[in-house]
């Protein structure tokens, strides 16, 4: 849910979700997004890392 202190009405930019979408487009994956209403949103992602051998 919309933290109120983060509003745009508050000087909030409204990019969070955009910055972090390049982000993890950068690092080979995508968001996932799942929302119901009332309830709230979950935001996820995947990346793969590689094992440094020794």
């Amino acid at each position: 849910m919309v933290d109120k202190s983060r509003s745009r009405e508050n000087g909030g930019s409204g990019i969070g979700l955009s910055l972090c979408k390049k982000i993890v487009e950068m690092h080979g994956s995508k968001l996932s997004i799942h929302s119901e209403e009332g309830i709230g949103t979950t935001v996820s992602f995947e990346v793969d890392v590689e094992k440094e051998e020794d």
